[in-house]
């Protein structure tokens, strides 16, 4: 029995023995998260895009040449470009600040009266506190009031918040005092004022930073029509309404001169009078004309917008036999100037209150083959 007993022990230490020697051995975690990530080459990733009409007025980061209420004070923190701001404060008991800036050569923007935009940085502690009063001034006087455009404070107000507001105004926007405006190859003088409601308020703090001139963005297309429903349309027999090889949205008015025909017109009528929000120096129409062959087409025929709710009065057309030869078989995309249009019966459309369009032509015979027509998405453009 001993010998059984001892036998048993040495095999139970013997398996002991095998499991430990098993066991796995720990290492180290190979968890990466902690190391450094991978170096990334930055030398070729492109450059932020500078916009090219981008002319600097001035950076507001030195005191020369400007003016304010008391000193002028230049703020190094908390500013929206370079090394600092002009900053100034209308404490209890005064309701009125100023910000001018003189400058000792004229610039020329390189922009006009219809494409300009002056921008800069405004800095408001509390908009609640200022009274909807003031103006925003830039001449070539080297003055104010005299060849200067300007921009009332009042409209701005509502679209401030507390802090940094971005101020773009549009040169064609500026109200244009002593001697017809700013010469804007030549400007030399900003002026900002404004005033609180009253003399009791809390302190508020004002800055400017960062301004510049630059072209203006183009202002968003209005549409007349998108094509893609029967309402409001004429044409010679049914309107139709082609579902695929629109331009725009889910169809366009399609319809075709058949052999023994001659002639083929698309007509909207425009239940309520349409803002084109341009004028007749500032606007285009623009729409897609789809025709399958353009050698079959007469050098005649017109497109034309209204405001009299018909033809041919208070119109503004445009002859299509000009365009044919540029015209290419498919879709082609029609960009006519309103300054370019034939003003017939009282003096040209009212281009805040269109409310007709037609489009008519031909074909050169009546013995052709079939040719297929439509159009797409009609709208008032920017030039």
């Amino acid at each position: 029995m001993k010998f059984i007993k001892t036998t048993m022990v040495c095999s139970i230490f013997m398996i002991a023995l095998t499991v430990a020697g098993c066991k796995k051995e720990k290492y180290l975690s190979r968890d990466t998260s902690g190391l450094k990530p991978p170096h990334i080459d930055t030398t070729t990733t492109p450059p932020p895009v500078v916009d090219p009409t981008l002319v600097v007025f001035d950076n507001a980061d030195a005191k020369d040449g400007w003016q304010t209420v008391g000193d002028v004070n230049i703020t190094t923190t908390g500013q929206k470009e370079g090394t600092g701001y002009i900053k100034n404060t209308i404490a209890n008991g005064g309701d009125f600040m100023q910000f001018i800036k003189d400058l000792p050569t004229p610039l020329d923007t390189k922009l006009n009266g219809t494409n300009g935009q002056f921008k800069f940085w405004w800095y408001v502690s509390d908009v609640s506190l200022l009274k909807a009063d003031g103006s925003i001034e830039i001449t070539s006087s080297g003055k104010s009031d005299a060849f200067e455009s300007a921009w009332d404070v009042a409209p701005l107000i509502p679209t401030l918040k507390n802090g940094w507001n971005e101020i773009s105004l549009n040169f064609s926007k500026a109200i244009k005092t002593g001697d017809g405006g700013a010469d804007y190859s030549a400007i030399n003088h900003f002026r900002i004022f404004f005033f609180t409601k009253t003399k009791d308020h809390g302190d508020l703090v004002t800055g400017v930073d960062d301004f510049v001139f630059k072209a203006a963005p183009a202002p968003p297309a209005v549409e007349l029509d998108a094509c893609d429903l029967k309402d409001g349309w004429q044409t010679v027999g049914d309107v139709n309404i082609a579902t695929t090889g629109q331009k725009e949205g889910a169809g366009y008015i399609k319809n075709t001169i058949a052999n023994g025909g001659d002639f083929m017109q698309y007509i909207k009528e425009v239940a309520a009078p349409l803002n084109t929000t341009f004028t007749e120096t500032t606007g285009r129409f623009q729409f897609w004309w789809y025709v399958s062959d353009v050698s079959l087409l007469k050098a005649d025929g017109s497109i034309e917008i209204t405001s009299s709710g018909k033809s041919d009065a208070f119109e503004s057309a445009w002859d299509v036999a000009p365009l044919i030869p540029s015209l290419k078989n498919g879709w082609n995309l029609i960009t006519i100037d309103f300054d370019k249009s034939i003003k017939t019966g009282d003096g040209g459309a009212d281009y805040t209150a269109i409310n007709h369009f037609r489009i008519f032509f031909f074909t050169t015979g009546k013995d052709h083959a079939d040719l297929v027509t439509g159009i797409d998405d009609l709208k008032f453009i920017s030039k």
